[in-house]
């Protein structure tokens, strides 16, 4: 039996403006952590907003320099060397941000040379409503991640063995519906725990296509869709 690789480095990039999507990450780690044998990074994408918009409101300045302090920046090498992918976008309009389209963009050569293909990837996502466009915003950012040649890693809907009272992410990825104003919520176990899922899933996934279900004991993970 060939011997299984020791070590698989799963990459969790996203952007964020106030930190919502940093939540969601790192309990998406929380999951892929739970597969032996791998190793999790997580990196923002850069800020497009000029400094002088930050410098006109404390707030967003202060957030920003927490995300910066935090978390490094996403680099095209970063996305070559990993061998799974998670990403995450706030709903722009029922869209992805404008900031991860363009760092998409610039995998021209990524793409071209071929090395993101068979690399499995999940999306992730916030949203200041509940019907403001969560689930076509994950779909539009799956579109050029198919394109690259990525395995897309979803979550299996409903989630057996789970509460029947779980109502939380999507098909297509995880999801985290902050609200606003007086109507702000808070990030929910239930959030906390599909996010997790769709971590632990994107990992399964990586390492058995790494080392082949003979030398897998995680796939019982695919399988159930059950969290301990």
């Amino acid at each position: 039996m060939e011997k299984e690789k020791q070590e698989r480095k799963i990459l969790i990039l996203f952007y964020s403006l106030g930190g919502n999507l940093a939540l969601v990450a790192e309990e998406i780690a929380k999951g892929a952590r739970e597969i032996v044998g791998t190793k999790v990074e997580i990196k923002r994408v850069r800020e497009l907003i000029p400094d002088e918009v930050f410098e006109k409101n404390p707030r967003m300045k202060e957030d920003r320099q927490k995300l910066e302090e935090q978390y490094e920046e996403v680099t095209a090498e970063d996305l070559v060397r990993a061998d799974g992918v998670a990403i995450g976008t706030p709903v722009h309009f029922g869209s992805f941000a404008s900031q991860i389209k363009q760092f998409l963009d610039q995998l021209s050569s990524v793409w071209l040379a071929g090395k993101l293909v068979n690399k499995p990837v999940s999306v992730f996502c916030t949203s200041g409503s509940l019907h403001g466009g969560e689930e076509i915003a994950l779909f539009s950012l799956l579109a050029p991640l198919l394109n690259f040649g990525m395995i897309p890693v979803g979550i299996p809907h409903p989630i057996r063995e789970e509460s029947p009272e779980l109502d939380a992410g999507s098909s297509f990825g995880a999801i985290y519906v902050t609200g606003q104003g007086v109507n702000r919520r808070a990030f929910s176990e239930d959030d906390k725990k599909v996010a997790r899922i769709l971590g632990s899933r994107l990992a399964a996934t990586t390492k058995i296509l790494q080392n082949g279900c003979d030398t897998c004991s995680d796939c019982h993970v695919l399988l159930t869709r059950k969290l301990n």
